[in-house]
């Protein structure tokens, strides 16, 4: 099984696809990983309130 994944050039195109396919799920993976660990680090800060003048307080 080795000497498959080590000599790429001979491998079918239905091989290729598989691959190829794989790969990209892989990598969407990583990607929604990657923005989801981003949004839930954005959730847990604390957001500042703006500092804004009297005059352009918004009417409650």
């Amino acid at each position: 099984m080795s000497e498959v994944w080590t000599s790429p050039g001979t491998w079918t195109h239905e091989q290729w696809l598989v691959v190829s396919i794989l790969g990209f799920i892989v990598l969407a993976v990583v990607v929604v990983v990657y923005r989801l660990a981003k949004i839930l680090r954005s959730v847990n800060t604390k957001r500042e309130l703006p500092n804004l003048r009297p005059g352009r307080r918004p009417r409650r």
